[in-house]
């Protein structure tokens, strides 16, 4: 199938072809943008391609899929817990969670769709089957999957009602003076560098609270234990980047002092780990799981005095 956009105006392409194809949604649309069926002169895109005049748009009629890209066995994420309604998994670092707008193959939600079939149809969007929540792509960690729609809208509530139980242990560069304390601070992306930037003076962005406790102390580090009141991208990091106390393997947000440092864990990774989950089930009762640090953390805190 093919089109031509023959308008001066501008327009992004999903608006575009919900238009020209009215027996497809708009999800499904973007699900056939993102698995690499829909070429703007032969090439892929993203979701949101701005399409000029006189652009040639070709839809994959005979539902051939780019080759898939196979999950290493390193990264396939550890099953905690399954249930009829949900599954409990430890993610791995650098498994991305959903594919972006590169439209990669080799993420848990491919993972999902390989290894519980009919998770495709549960959930708000195709290409996020079954997740209610997410983490970052080099944080390691426990994370809840829905594996029915009823299950799906449960938990989804719990995180917009903030319920669910979530705490993560990290290790960051500096001593804390104090034992506990409280981050409230609003995020907002910068449009320069792309990262998400604390607004402590002018107050803008969205609001974003995160709280923290000393585990253990070492010299020039501190080990602590996370809670986060709100779910914005990148918000711990963001936010212990903002009070001094950058977290150790991080390369995106890092203070001067810290570049220098040449003391790293082994295949580096950020010391971020999602260690504890709680949520309640279909049947009203909380479930709680917990996740051990991964080797190479607990390895790193043993050279650490």
């Amino acid at each position: 199938m093919e089109f031509k956009y023959k308008n001066e105006e501008k327009i992004r392409l999903d608006k575009f072809l919900t238009e020209q194809l009215n027996d497809q949604t708009r999800s499904q649309i973007k699900k056939l943008i993102l698995s690499g069926l829909v070429l703007v002169n032969e090439e892929s895109c993203s979701v949101h391609h701005w399409l000029k005049k006189d652009d040639i748009i070709k839809i994959n009629t005979n539902n051939e899929t780019p080759a898939k890209k196979i999950i290493p066995k390193k990264l396939q994420p550890k099953i905690i817990e399954q249930t009829d309604d949900y599954l409990v998994i430890e993610k791995p670092t650098r498994l991305l969670v959903h594919p972006t707008e590169k439209l990669e193959t080799d993420t848990l939600a491919d993972w999902l769709r390989d290894n519980f079939p009919s998770i495709a149809k549960i959930g708000d969007e195709p290409m996020r089957p079954g997740i209610v929540h997410r983490l970052d792509k080099d944080v390691s960690g426990l994370m809840v999957v829905a594996l029915n729609n009823p299950s799906f809208y449960a938990l989804k509530k719990q995180f917009q009602d903030r319920t669910i139980k979530k705490e993560y242990l990290a290790l960051v560069h500096g001593a804390m003076r104090e034992s506990e304390g409280e981050i409230n601070a609003p995020i907002e992306r910068d449009r320069e560098t792309g990262l998400m930037k604390v607004q402590i003076v002018k107050k803008a962005g969205k609001v974003a609270i995160t709280t923290y406790k000393v585990e253990r102390k070492f010299i020039n580090y501190t080990l602590i234990k996370v809670k986060i009141k709100t779910g914005r991208t990148h918000q711990i990091r963001a936010h212990l980047y903002s009070i001094g106390h950058s977290m150790v393997g991080d390369t995106l947000y890092r203070t001067k002092d810290i570049r220098k440092k040449k003391k790293i864990i082994d295949d580096l990774r950020i010391f971020l780990h999602a260690h504890y989950l709680s949520f309640q089930d279909q049947d009203g009762i909380w479930q709680e799981y917990t996740s051990p640090l991964p080797n190479n953390l607990e390895k790193f805190l043993t050279t650490l005095k």
